[in-house]
C-alpha cells in the first residue's frame, strides 16, 4: 500500500488576524499553514517544530520580520528555511533589505493570490531539492569517513618495542589532506629477517588515488614477498619495483603514477638497501653527521614506462642512526603566503632530533608543518616514517 506523503508546512506570520486567515484559505488545501502573530512567537514555533517555508510580515510591533529573518539566519538549525517576506510597504529599499538578509522570495499586500501560489510552489520546490542535495552530500560523506576508516585499517600501526632479533624502532603517521587520499606508508617483516617498509604518494588525491594506492600497497606486499631471485640471492629493491612498475604499466588506464621509497633493513648487518622512483630523499640522523639526506640513486615514478631500469642503493648505518622518509606533503605544506615548508626548514627541525625516539622525530615534523602553515588547509596528503637502529633494549 502507497502512504500518502505529509502536506508541507507553512508558518505565517502576520500581527493581523485577517492577514492569516486569508492566508490559511488560500493556501490551507494544498498545505498546513501555521499561524503565529508576532516575531518571537515564530520564533518559538520555527524552533519547536521547522517549517518547510515562512511567510514573514515586515512590519510587526516588537520583533519586526527584519529582526525575526537575521534571528533564523544566525541559527543553525533554522537557517536553511526558505522566507518569503509580506508586507504592504512596495519601496525598492525594503525588498533589497530582504534580500541581503536572505529572504528567499518578496511580495507586497494585498498579495495576488496565483502570485502567491506560484511564490510559494517555487520556493519550496527549490527547498525540496536542496533537501536532496543535502542528504545526497550527507550520504557521500559518511561513505568517505568509512573510506578514510578503511584506508586507513590498511597502514600498520602496531609500532612493536624493540628486541635482540629485530632492534628496530619504527613509528609512523598517514593524514590525507581529504578523507582519503593517495599517500601510503607499510612495513612488514620479511622471513628471511630482514625489514620491508615503503612510502608512497599517487597522483591526484581523493578516491581515485586512494583507489590506486591500495593497489600500488597489495602489489608491493606480493611481490617483495613471494619474489625470489633464480640464484636464491637476496632480491634487492630494484628488481622488487622493476616487477611492480611492470604491472601497473601493463594495466594503467587512468595514466596515474606513484612515487615510491622502497627500502630492506638487515637488523643484523645494518645494512640498508632501497631503491628510488621519483620520490623525495629520506633523511639520515646520526650522531656524526646530523641530519643529511640518503641520497643515492633515483629513478622515475611508478606507471610511466614498464621497462625502466631501477637501480638499488646502499647504504652502512649504525645503532642510533634514524631514517626519516616522508611525502612532499611536508616540504610542500604552505603558510598564508603561500610560501612551502622546504627541504631546508624540514633539514631544520630534525638536526636537534638526532638521538631522538622515532615516534618523536615524525611527532615534531609534522608539528612544525602544523605550527608553519598556522591553520591554513592541508594542501596535500602527508606520510613520514621513522626508522631507528637501536642495541635491542
Amino acid at each position: 500500500m502507497i502512504t500518502a506523503l505529509a502536506p508541507q508546512t507553512i508558518l505565517a506570520v502576520d500581527d493581523t488576524p485577517t492577514n492569516i486567515s486569508l492566508l490559511a484559505g488560500l493556501l490551507g488545501e494544498q498545505y498546513k499553514v501555521r499561524a503565529a502573530t508576532n516575531g518571537a512567537k515564530a520564533l518559538e514555533l520555527a524552533a519547536a517544530n521547522p517549517p518547510d517555508l515562512i511567510l514573514l510580515d515586515i512590519m510587526m510591533p516588537g520583533l519586526s520580520g527584519y529582526d525575526v529573518l537575521e534571528r533564523l539566519r544566525a541559527d543553525v538549525r533554522l537557517r536553511h528555511i526558505p522566507v518569503i517576506m509580506i508586507s504592504a510597504v512596495d519601496e525598492i529599499e525594503s525588498v533589497i533589505r530582504c534580500i541581503e538578509l536572505g529572504a528567499e522570495d518578496y511580495l507586497p499586500k494585498p498579495f495576488n493570490p496565483t502570485l502567491l501560489r506560484t511564490r510559494v510552489g517555487a520556493s519550496l520546490e527549490k527547498k525540496r531539492l536542496r533537501d536532496d542535495i543535502v542528504r545526497h552530500l550527507d550520504q557521500i560523506e559518511n561513505e568517505l569517513k568509512a573510506a578514510r576508516e578503511i584506508q586507513l585499517s590498511m597502514v600498520p600501526l602496531d609500532f612493536r618495542v624493540p628486541t635482540p632479533a629485530q632492534p628496530v624502532e619504527i613509528f609512523a603517521t598517514l593524514e590525507p589532506a581529504r578523507e582519503i587520499g593517495g599517500d601510503l606508508y607499510d612495513f612488514f617483516w620479511g622471513e628471511d629477517g630482514r625489514l620491508y617498509f615503503v612510502v608512497a604518494d599517487v597522483s591526484g588525491k581523493g578516491a581515485p588515488a586512494a583507489l590506486f594506492m591500495a593497489r600500488i600497497k597489495t602489489m608491493m606486499r606480493l611481490v617483495a614477498t613471494l619474489f625470489r631471485a633464480p640464484a636464491g640471492t637476496p632480491v634487492e629493491p630494484g628488481q622488487i619495483l622493476e616487477r611492480v612498475n611492470e604491472d601497473v604499466c601493463g594495466d594503467n588506464r587512468q595514466d596515474m603514477f606513484v612515487t615510491v621509497f622502497f627500502g630492506i633493513l638487515d637488523p643484523v648487518t645494518r645494512r640498508l638497501s632501497y631503491c628510488s622512483a621519483g620520490h623525495n630523499s629520506p633523511y639520515v640522523l646520526s650522531a656524526t653527521q646530523g641530519a643529511t639526506p640518503l641520497g643515492g640513486p633515483n629513478g622515475i615514478p611508478l606507471g610511466i614506462d614498464g621497462s625502466y631500469p631501477y637501480e638499488t642503493g646502499t647504504r652502512q648505518l649504525h645503532d642510533g642512526d634514524c631514517l626519516f622518509v616522508y611525502t612532499d606533503g611536508v616540504t610542500e605544506a604552505m603558510d598564508a603566503e603561500q610560501s612551502f615548508f622546504t627541504d631546508k626548514r624540514l633539514a631544520g627541525v630534525l638536526t636537534p632530533l638526532v638521538g631522538a625516539p622515532a615516534r618523536a622525530v615524525v611527532s615534531e615534523v609534522i608539528a612544525s608543518v602544523r605550527d608553519f602553515a598556522g591553520g591554513e588547509p592541508q594542501a596535500d596528503d602527508i606520510a613520514a616514517m621513522a626508522i631507528r637502529l637501536t642495541d635491542g633494549h
